[in-house]
């Protein structure tokens, strides 16, 4: 599985979306039936809402999740890929 970080700036829409509490157990749900899962969320004080760490196995899948979430509960979102330590020196020339 592959890591990805999804950023994530609120909207109008995403407000009224959090007024109901269900919605975060909903969200859980739509990604692990998406083939994802959540390692880690954290509501943020800067640029950014919310921050979320995923496991998924490929960008495709990631690219759904967000969209699906995007266009049920709003929201504007930066996605990166994310390398682990071990992942990065199999990357870096310095350590092939």
């Amino acid at each position: 599985m592959a890591t990805f970080v999804v950023l994530a700036k609120w909207t109008e829409k995403s407000f009224e979306a959090m007024k109901d509490p269900a919605v975060c157990e909903e969200v859980k749900k739509i990604v692990k039936d998406m083939g994802a899962e959540i390692k880690a969320w954290y509501m943020l004080m800067g640029q950014y809402d919310e921050i979320c760490i995923l496991e998924a196995p490929d960008a495709e899948t990631v690219a759904r999740i967000v969209l699906a979430l995007t266009m049920k509960y709003g929201g504007k979102t930066e996605t990166l890929r994310a390398f682990s330590e071990e992942e990065a020196k199999k990357i870096c020339p310095s350590h092939g």
